[in-house]
């Protein structure tokens, strides 16, 4: 294993580079892996037990690769493998992107709180169940949204199709009162300046902001300095350019698979 300790950031595509920008803003010398498993995106379509299987390959990897602190910077995954991850890798730290979350929306005035996610955040009850055990007074209203992740995979960002969708799912009567709202998956953010226009007097949650904040408090190595690797499970021209005009990312992506 390297000696120099980094940290490694996980997700099935795009969503993930959320919360690598905010952690980029964070600590921005402090050596990181990004690992995008685009060849089984989304996950949030994907069993449960496929999000373990390939979450365990990918951690596998990034430990290999010298990281001692892992993000599961996809919501799907936190809820379906953040448990087994942290059973079968003892020697990692691991931050997954909703605890954090769920204790900003307990500490929040906010009373009744909703929750777009995807399928498999959705099912798994994974913040309804953590939010009440920190704050039961609380309302979770969640939303299952399939069809914001492949919008944006699919680069609809912007053209007013997104806004589209994103007001049908507004709309939803079980939204309604909310006071809050979180983005239940990494790639909604990138869906906030068109929620804000939509939502009067609704607290927009910012997730991948909340999400840095813990790995800050988390990260013990704070001599560390290097640069960040991008890796993908599948390169695709479609990705590359997303992440080059909505990230800034220019980065020589490297091909990883692993065997099945």
């Amino acid at each position: 294993m390297s000696e120099v300790k980094k940290i490694g950031l996980f997700d099935s595509g795009l969503g993930g580079l959320t919360v690598l920008r905010a952690l980029e803003r964070a600590l921005p010398d402090v050596p990181k892996v990004y690992y995008g498993d685009t060849l089984h995106l989304p996950y949030g379509d994907k069993s449960d037990e496929a999000i373990v299987r390939y979450s365990k390959r990918i951690v596998e990897f990034l430990v290999a690769q010298g990281c001692e602190l892992i993000v599961i910077a996809c919501n799907s995954a936190s809820a379906a493998a953040g448990k087994e991850l942290e059973r079968a890798f003892p020697q990692v730290a691991f931050i997954n992107v909703i605890d954090p979350v769920v204790s900003e929306v307990a500490r929040g005035a906010e009373q009744r709180v909703g929750l777009l996610g995807t399928r498999a955040t959705v099912r798994s009850g994974a913040y309804a169940d953590r939010l009440l055990k920190l704050a039961p007074e609380k309302e979770l209203c969640s939303l299952s949204t399939p069809l914001l992740v492949p919008l944006i995979e699919d680069g609809f960002l912007g053209t007013g199709i997104d806004a589209q969708v994103l007001n049908h799912y507004l709309k939803d009567e079980r939204l309604d009162g909310i006071e809050a709202l979180v983005p239940g998956c990494t790639h909604y953010p990138l869906l906030e300046k068109v929620a804000e226009e939509m939502l009067d007097g609704v607290r927009w949650i910012d997730a991948p902001a909340i999400v840095a904040q813990a790995v800050v408090e988390a990260w013990d190595y704070p001599e560390a300095v290097g640069l960040t690797r991008y890796c993908l499970s599948d390169k695709t021209d479609s990705f590359l350019a997303m992440a080059a005009q909505i990230f800034g990312i220019h980065a020589d992506w490297e091909r990883v698979r692993f065997p099945d």
